[in-house]
């Protein structure tokens, strides 16, 4: 009778562990980067401001990615969470593709300056307050021959609008 309940237990534990394992898990490739912005400060009411996000390579190696002009996207929000829009009507962006190394450590920006309209990266804010802002990024890397598409986003960052 031992044997028996041993062998159902095991079996129950051979079930068990597959359901348990990493397979929802973000992909490891993902992890070697990081996304953030850059501080902003000093950004006063009417007045256009600049936002710079930017990738981190954080593994031990050097890395190759791709992408398009419109790799940075950002997304502000006002203190009660409605969306800050870009103050145009048009949004231009030109179909132009980058090839970049990053080494183990380096950070790369590139809003797309002289390929897509500034209104992409520059802001102006007509109310003062507290903010956040979200940066996205896609591109895509070369793993093993073969090329993923990566979509990351940072957390969000608080500025102050005065």
């Amino acid at each position: 009778m031992i044997k028996l309940n041993m062998k159902i237990m095991t079996l129950i534990l051979f079930l068990i562990l597959p359901a348990c394992s990493a397979s929802n898990e973000k992909d490891p490739s993902d992890s070697i980067f990081q996304v953030e912005v850059d501080e902003i400060e000093n950004v006063k009411v009417n007045e256009t401001f600049q936002i710079v996000g930017y990738l981190k390579n954080s593994s031990k190696k050097a890395v190759e990615i791709s992408h398009g002009s419109g790799m940075f996207s950002y997304e502000i929000y006002n203190e009660a969470g409605e969306r800050i829009l870009p103050d145009a009507t048009v949004l231009l962006e030109h179909a132009i593709g980058y090839q970049v190394e990053l080494r183990p450590g380096e950070e790369y920006r590139n809003n797309g300056q002289d390929q897509r309209s500034k209104e992409y990266y520059e802001f102006v804010i007509q109310q003062p307050g507290n903010y956040k802002v979200k940066t996205h990024v896609e591109f895509m890397m070369n793993n093993d021959g073969k090329q993923k598409k990566i979509s990351l986003s940072s957390e969000f960052n608080e500025f102050k609008v005065q």
